[in-house]
């Protein structure tokens, strides 16, 4: 088989033949015998070149089809398994559930012919308001009788709403206490307080649920100068609040 670098050597050998006899001819000055003998050699050295250049570019052509594709890996995009949010409450969801309660517990107080009581949802809390006259006699921290029927139906209430805290607050007026027991209005407003919520507990309310608060006279809801403001004031109030919204509210206070 002829290779390129036998035809590159035949085209070399022809050129070196024309270029002797054309250099022999002009030393002897004269033409050769036959004038178309320049002409044919000139013809045999272009298609050796063509056949050279030609056989040149299908040896690249046969290298490049030898030449093995190597597939590339083709990686999958690996997809990034969420998992799912636990769902979370909007406030106004929040809300809503409290006001369902609302109407709820208010079904619950009816039953229990007790008249002296408010309900109301505020800031993120359900506050049932119990007055003094229907829940302690004045100036002491044992439970009335008569409230007693009511918390027993207050707390199988509570029980059915485990999600929620349950705060009890006790108020008074400013009207100054100084006896052994209770030497100061705090005292008075705790020991109520802490009351309720033994109670509450006695009717199998889970007591880890429970926060107790005293704030005696320094949180009014009416005026101390008048007796209506003064028995508005003494009170005790029962909230239920999302544990995470009493955390929240906590900090928010400082």
């Amino acid at each position: 088989m002829t290779t390129l670098e036998d035809l590159t050597s035949e085209l070399e050998i022809s050129e070196l033949k024309r270029l002797r006899q054309k250099r022999q001819s002009l030393l002897e000055e004269c033409e050769p015998e036959d004038a178309s003998l320049w002409a044919m050699l000139d013809i045999m050295t272009l298609i050796l070149a063509f056949f050279i250049m030609l056989y040149s570019s299908q040896a690249h052509m046969s290298q490049a089809l030898e030449v093995k594709h190597v597939p590339t890996e083709v990686r999958q995009p690996v997809e990034s398994v969420k998992t799912p949010d636990k769902p979370v409450k909007k406030a106004h969801e929040s809300e809503l559930d409290l006001l369902t309660i609302e109407d709820r517990l208010h079904q619950v107080m009816e039953k229990s012919n007790i008249s002296n009581y408010s309900v109301k949802v505020a800031k993120n809390r359900l506050v049932l308001t119990l007055g003094e006259d229907i829940s302690f006699p004045s100036g002491q921290a044992k439970l009335l009788d008569y409230i007693k029927p009511a918390l027993k139906d207050m707390a199988s209430f509570f029980i059915t709403e485990p999600e929620y805290k349950i705060i009890v607050a006790g108020h008074t007026d400013n009207t100054p206490i100084h006896t052994a027991q209770f030497p100061s209005n705090w005292e008075l407003s705790a020991a109520r307080a802490m009351s309720v919520a033994k109670f509450l507990v006695d009717c199998r309310v889970a007591p880890e649920r429970i926060n107790i608060e005293g704030f005696g006279q320094y949180r009014p809801i009416g005026d101390n100068t008048h007796f209506l403001g003064r028995e508005a004031n003494r009170r005790v109030e029962i909230s239920l609040v999302r544990e995470a919204a009493q955390s929240e509210n906590y900090y928010e206070s400082f």
